[in-house]
């Protein structure tokens, strides 16, 4: 495997690498909030029912689908980290630097999260088993939104910090990418 020509920190500044572990220190820390302060059974109202604080934990993978997969899924967020470092590494004129940073907190958070298995009350411990009654597996998700019934679903589903990183630096993403191809000549 050839490596790219810049050298990475070059790609991946001091300031980046700060503000990625700024955001996955803040992820974690939310979620640490949710699980010393939230039931999973219940919802606390925040904007009535539109907005609410639910415990939830995600076994699966993107909006909760394929529950029960934390393994192979923590394989893949593995996987998508790898694979993004080196795609920005590679192409690093590609993108806004921030939209890029946001994605990789936000990776980065959900990834480590996984590690814990996760006691509400109590807080977390490491371990990818749950070993006694109250233990959860899986990503802490906690933001509850209504979501418009047009859509086939009741609610949005829950979601955390690292989620919404990810979801706003894809769109900064999508926005700052120059999409047209390139001419070769």
């Amino acid at each position: 495997m050839k490596l790219p020509p810049q050298p990475f920190f070059k790609v991946y500044k001091p300031q980046y690498l700060a503000f990625v572990l700024f955001g996955c220190f803040l992820d974690l820390l939310t979620k640490w909030l949710a699980i010393k302060n939230l039931n999973p059974l219940e919802s606390v109202p925040v904007i009535g029912d539109f907005f609410r604080l639910s415990l939830t934990f995600n076994t699966g993978f993107v909006f909760g689908l394929f529950q029960g997969n934390s393994i192979p899924s923590l394989f893949a967020t593995g996987f998508a980290i790898v694979f993004l470092t080196f795609y920005r590494w590679q192409n690093s004129e590609l993108g806004n630097p921030w939209g890029w940073n946001l994605v990789m907190a936000g990776a980065f958070g959900n990834f480590l999260d996984k590690f814990f298995v996760k006691v509400p009350g109590i807080g977390f411990h490491f371990g990818f088993r749950v070993k006694a009654t109250g233990e959860h597996i899986g990503v802490v998700d906690f933001f509850d939104f209504d979501w418009p019934n047009f859509l086939l679903v009741e609610r949005w589903p829950a979601f955390n910090v690292a989620d919404s990183c990810v979801s706003i630096g894809i769109v900064i993403l999508l926005f700052t990418m120059d999409w047209a191809e390139e001419q070769k000549t």
